[in-house]
């Protein structure tokens, strides 16, 4: 109830409700925060709100996420995709099966041409189709002359696919239809442009980009004027790469509204600024020094998937003095203060966040009390401006307490965030520091 996105979605999901009435399918809404609610919360792994899922009678125990827009219109049309049957069989079609004006761009249509209809190429078709409804439009058809319709040229052979992108307009045939598994496959394979904006990443985009078989994604900023001469050479990365890389690089625009600038610690003053990042396992990022062009650009992503270079740290400057109770952490000195050998508390923060506001002021009494111990370390680190190098300090939102005693044991905070109890959780926790002592604080700057 007092999730922000939630209130906003409430009202849409109420009229989306009432658009479902006619169709016989209900609409429910749970709220999580009462105590009879929870343990249905954590049978179906809910981590963040709203969490909207799509329960099916054939598959209860396995819901699917809605990743739609949270309109009343999208909702009902996110839900009536599953009250018919998955794909649709064609008997004649004129230029609205790919040009019609309500078609997502970000999907796909999808087309079995088959030999004959009711074979079993249809029913792995369908099997398919039924797995990644949401994400396009599935016809099946016996009529191959139905390809002109996509390009007058356009020919095909039977028990063969084609899959028509709206977002650029391309396709790709097949050469033959195969197994249920075989179809999702090329599907997947062939659903994303290899250059996107990021602006364009829909759940069902960003999907396949993000969580797909690949190690590493792409990302490019740069002007927007440059944007075509870019794509020149970016959308060749995907299939260079492919297997190591997203089928997509995805591209984003110079400016403060950018939120891939931030996320890497792109410079300005670069004309094209590249970064590739492992998403899918350790987080790592990797950010090119200098302006990317073609041939920079593919060695550079060539050297980093060999793994040649090293990783690069996010991080404001280091302070010139760093003499306040509360110690100030960026990347660059992260482990000289942080793996200090001491027992250090690091709050992770963000400026705009109003819990750590909250908590700033009790922060700064707790440094001051802890003082007098030598071998305790108060610390913060910004956490949008900063990368955090080791992994142990994970953190998923703001603010977020670690503890790491001086024997190097890692521990989130999770209790009150109130001075005494958190000064009771460092006395409880503390570990000997050789040399350090209570009573002996120190004078010298850290």
């Amino acid at each position: 109830p007092w999730c922000g996105h939630c209130k906003n979605a409430k009202p849409e999901w109420a009229k989306a409700g009432d658009l479902l009435k006619e169709d016989g399918i209900p609409m429910f809404a749970v709220n999580a925060d009462e105590d009879e609610n929870r343990p249905l919360a954590q049978r179906f792994g809910v981590q963040g709100f709203p969490t909207i899922s799509i329960f099916r009678k054939s598959d209860i125990e396995n819901p699917l996420p809605y990743n739609g827009a949270r309109t009343a219109e999208a909702f009902a049309e996110g839900v009536r995709v599953f009250s018919g049957p998955a794909a649709t069989q064609l008997d004649q079609a004129d230029d609205s099966l790919i040009h019609d004006k309500d078609i997502e761009h970000t999907k796909v249509t999808v087309v079995a041409f088959l030999e004959k209809l009711g074979g079993e190429e249809q029913k792995a078709f369908e099997a398919a189709a039924d797995k990644i409804r949401q994400d396009g439009h599935y016809y099946f058809t016996d009529n191959l002359e139905i390809a002109k319709v996509i390009h007058q040229d356009l020919e095909v052979k039977a028990n063969t696919l084609l899959v028509y992108r709206h977002y650029d307009g391309k396709y790709k045939r097949s050469e033959a239809i195969g197994s249920e598994d075989d179809i999702v496959k090329f599907i997947n394979a062939n659903y994303v442009a290899p250059f996107l904006d990021f602006s364009a990443m829909s759940g069902s985009i960003a999907e396949r980009v993000y969580r797909g078989d690949h190690t590493f994604n792409v990302f490019v900023y740069g002007d927007e004027s440059k944007k075509d001469e870019i794509k020149e050479w970016a959308a060749k990365i995907p299939e260079k790469f492919a297997g190591d890389l997203a089928p997509a690089v995805i591209f984003d625009v110079k400016g403060d509204q950018s939120r891939i600038a931030g996320y890497f610690g792109f410079s300005n003053d670069l004309d094209v600024s590249l970064a590739v990042t492992n998403l899918n396992k350790d987080k790592h990022n990797f950010v090119m020094d200098e302006s990317a062009t073609e041939e920079s650009a593919f060695q550079y992503i060539e050297d980093v998937v060999a793994g040649k270079i090293k990783r690069s740290i996010k991080s404001e400057e280091v302070p010139a003095t760093n003499s306040e109770p509360v110690k100030v952490v960026v990347g660059k000195n992260f482990n000289d203060l942080v793996l200090s050998g001491k027992n250090v508390l690091l709050e992770i923060y963000a400026p705009w966040c109003g819990h750590c506001k909250s908590l700033a002021p009790i922060y700064e009494e707790l440094a001051k009390d802890m003082e007098s111990d030598a071998g305790i370390v108060i610390a913060k680190i910004d956490g949008t401006a900063n990368d955090v190098p080791d992994e142990r300090f994970s953190f998923t939102g703001f603010p977020t307490l670690h503890f790491i005693d001086s024997e190097g044991k890692v521990q989130k905070y999770e209790g009150p965030r109130e001075k005494e109890a958190i000064k009771s959780f460092l006395e409880e926790n503390k570990t000997p520091v050789e040399g350090a002592s209570a009573g002996e604080g120190e004078e010298k700057e850290l």
